[in-house]
């Protein structure tokens, strides 16, 4: 039980501190260069469902890009909305760089994806979501990049949480710590995954994905796999407004997890370490110990509950444990009845972690996918 104990804590100490100090000391610095004098072509693919609140800003951030117009266009794709999202569209899908095309019935983003994905003929393909809002220089600074090195097969821009009313799930802490480790993790070799919000791909290696698929995770596979590689840039940014409580992040995060574990099946030779040692590696530390989360915490606490009578230590750690548990559902409870407490907000979204690691663990053991889904914003 010593053994149990102690390794399980070391995987999660592992996982959240020492295996990004090893990144960061293996990384070297990349130096891009300037933006390229030619821009390439895009086409920009944003799905949107019931987004008749967001819709209309989401197109003036994309109208003030600092990019070539006639370089640039954007396709809407609505998933068979019924909130007025495709009449304010089509008020400005009059111009040549904007269009709107309806998905009937409603399928998913990835369909919507795969529905438009014959029809590009531009030289990259940027994924956007119908509520993140871009900088006016976000896209060329992607561009800057991939075009920097013909290895470069896709880079993520960075989501930066806008907090609402002053309120925060610990969603926005946790995007400031992955955001790190993309940064590092791209300096060292590759991201293994993107911002769904903004990513830039090379058009060849946007191809027909499942529908189910968790399309930023698995586009940035399939390039994995087929030798390149992908970088952050955190100078591309679009914003969105940061999630009030981590209730409104629970079933957001099984769908995410489970559907991950299909999209890893999919692309399981990524894990052979003869085939692709770095990326296998990181694939481990980074994604798969997270995963695997609610199995660490349960060896932890089963094994020091056998500990207990040893001494004084193994006694505190449970204490401690149990302490945690019991504030975390305690803020999630105060949070659904419209209170809070900021100290409770750490162990909250840690008992939301061990909860959606759990549950999307289950639902993929059960092999339940799901194309569809509603935002947090209409589960409100």
């Amino acid at each position: 039980m010593l053994i149990i104990f102690f390794t399980s804590i070391f995987i999660i100490l592992y996982h959240l501190i020492f295996y990004v100090l090893i990144v960061k000391f293996m990384k070297k610095k990349e130096k891009y260069p300037p933006e390229p004098t030619e821009f390439p072509t895009i086409t920009i693919l944003c799905p949107a469902y019931n987004e008749a609140k967001d819709i209309e800003d989401k197109i003036h951030s994309f109208m003030n890009l600092d990019y070539p117009k006639n370089k640039i266009k954007m396709i809407v794709i609505s998933d068979d909305s019924t909130d007025g999202t495709n009449e304010i569209v089509h008020k400005y899908a009059k111009k040549d760089y904007l269009e709107l095309v309806v998905q009937k019935p409603r399928k998913g983003k990835v369909s919507g994806h795969n529905l438009v994905e014959s029809s590009i003929s531009s030289e990259y393909v940027l994924s956007t979501d119908a509520n993140s809002l871009f900088e006016p220089k976000a896209v060329k600074e992607l561009v800057k990049i991939i075009k920097s090195n013909d290895e470069i097969g896709i880079v993520t821009g960075t989501l930066k949480l806008k907090k609402k009313n002053s309120a925060d799930s610990g969603e926005g802490l946790y995007w400031k710590y992955e955001s790190y480790i993309k940064k590092t993790e791209s300096d060292f070799y590759s991201v293994l995954g993107s911002n769904g919000s903004i990513f830039l791909i090379k058009r060849e290696l946007f191809t027909q994905i499942h529908p189910a698929s968790v399309d930023d995770f698995e586009r940035t596979l399939q390039v994995l796999r087929k030798k390149y590689v992908g970088k952050y840039c955190p100078d591309s940014v679009v914003y969105e407004e940061v999630t009030e409580n981590p209730s409104e992040e629970m079933k957001r995060k099984i769908r995410i997890i489970s559907r991950e574990w299909f999209a890893l099946e999919r692309n399981i030779s990524l894990l052979n370490p003869f085939k692709f040692p770095k990326i296998s590696w990181m694939f481990f530390s980074h994604k798969l110990i997270r995963w695997l989360f609610f199995l660490w915490c349960i060896l932890i606490f089963l094994s020091n509950a056998f500990l207990i009578g040893e001494n004084i230590f193994f006694l505190i750690t449970f204490i401690v444990q149990i302490l945690g548990y019991v504030l975390g559902i305690i803020e999630i409870i105060l949070e659904k009845n419209g209170k809070s407490n900021k100290l409770m907000k750490i162990p909250a979204y840690f008992v939301v972690m061990f909860y959606a690691s759990l549950m999307g663990f289950i639902k993929y053991l059960k092999r339940e996918q799901a194309a569809t889904w509603n935002t947090i914003r209409e589960d409100n």
